[in-house]
């Protein structure tokens, strides 16, 4: 398989497909999307609540994306159950290095608030060469933690493990995002948190994706590096566009973030889905 031999446990083992977290994926998907329409639709109706009111929100909106995706996850996948301890161990790696390197990098290192906001362009270099770059790193570090290890034992795991890393450096994001802005109005928030949580499971799951493939099959000395690049740019193109298309006028339209962030998502996972349905009958019919 992939110009590599295996015994027969071990060849089945790597092309087991995980049909939970896929199911998980798309549970994800939808949740998330009832959720935010929901909240958006609720949003017109309920008044003006206070500074308390709106950090409390906040911070329980940057929590529910990968609380749904991980319980959902855990619930089904009664066969062949990812550790808890090492999705724990990359989801918390994730959010860590962002908190102690990756913001550092991109504020003080960087300086990208300081310059970014010149010019449409440089505001696009600086997402693709510098914010996408440093998101994927953080999550690849993040799965290099269990990469390794016997756990990780078929191509579907890369997916998982890519999309807990992409959960852990959402989460921080949302925190950050909350506590920046001393507590989040309902639209506003659910838009940001929702999107981040999406976008960034995606991204992380298609660098698992890449992974994955280099550790079961032979693949060029590029592959990786590569498939990062392609994927950090698509990361920071990603986060450029989500605040260009937000933007109307003078005004900020959420509704549209919201449907950018979750057509993604989705284009995501169901790219996903084929690359691994092709690779799998490739490989077999070899």
């Amino acid at each position: 398989m992939g110009k590599r031999a295996y015994c027969a446990k071990h060849y089945a083992t790597v092309n087991y497909r995980n049909q939970s977290a896929w199911r998980a994926g798309l549970i994800e998907l939808i949740g998330l999307a009832l959720f935010g329409g929901a909240m958006l639709f609720l949003s017109s109706a309920v008044g003006e609540i206070g500074q308390t009111g709106r950090l409390v929100l906040g911070i329980i909106l940057s929590v529910i994306p990968s609380a749904l995706w991980l319980s959902y996850f855990y619930a089904n996948d009664r066969y062949e159950p990812e550790p808890k301890n090492f999705v724990v161990l990359v989801f918390f790696t994730a959010l860590a290095l962002y908190e102690l390197v990756g913001r550092r990098l991109i504020e003080e290192w960087f300086r990208v608030p300081e310059w970014a906001s010149y010019s449409s362009e440089a505001s696009l270099a600086a997402h693709m060469l510098i914010i996408g770059m440093v998101f994927q790193g953080i999550q690849y570090v993040a799965i290099r933690t269990i990469y390794t290890s016997q756990e990780f034992d078929e191509r579907m795991d890369g997916i998982v493990y890519g999309t807990v890393a992409g959960l852990g450096l959402a989460t921080i994001l949302n925190l950050r995002y909350v506590i920046g802005n001393e507590g989040v109005a309902i639209g506003p928030g659910v838009v940001t948190t929702i999107t981040n949580a999406l976008a960034q499971a995606s991204f992380g799951g298609l660098l698992g994706y890449v992974m994955a493939q280099a550790k079961f099959e032979h693949k060029p000395t590029l592959w990786v590096p590569l498939g990062f690049a392609v994927v950090a740019m698509l990361n920071g193109l990603f986060v450029w566009l989500m605040r260009e298309v937000s933007i109307v006028g003078l005004n900020v339209v959420f509704f549209r973030t919201f449907v950018l962030g979750f057509a993604l998502a989705a284009a995501c996972f169901l790219l996903l889905q084929v690359m691994m349905r092709r690779a799998t009958r490739k490989l077999m019919s070899e």
